[in-house]
C-alpha cells in the first residue's frame, strides 16, 4: 500500500462524521480508507475539507494550473 494519498471526496452516506474517504496515491490509483486511518496519516487536509462523493469541491490548490490561461 503507498505511504502518501490526497483525499478525493467523502464517501456516502452523508452523516456528521463519514466512516470512508476516497483517497488518491502518488501514482494515480485510488483507494477507499476509513476516517481513522485517513485521520492517522500525517499532512493529510482535514476531512472537514473535502467534498462528498458527486459534489463539486473546492478549488484545487495546483498553483495557476486549474483557471483557463488569461493574458492581459
Amino acid at each position: 500500500m503507498a505511504t502518501s494519498f490526497k483525499g478525493l471526496f467523502l464517501c456516502p452516506p452523508k452523516q456528521p462524521r463519514p466512516s470512508h474517504v476516497r483517497v488518491q496515491d502518488g501514482e494515480g490509483g485510488e483507494t477507499t480508507l476509513s476516517l481513522e486511518e485517513y485521520e492517522a496519516r500525517a499532512g493529510q487536509p482535514p476531512w472537514q475539507s473535502l467534498p462528498w462523493e458527486g459534489e463539486a469541491g473546492p478549488v484545487p490548490d495546483d498553483g495557476d494550473k486549474h483557471g483557463p490561461e488569461i493574458s492581459m
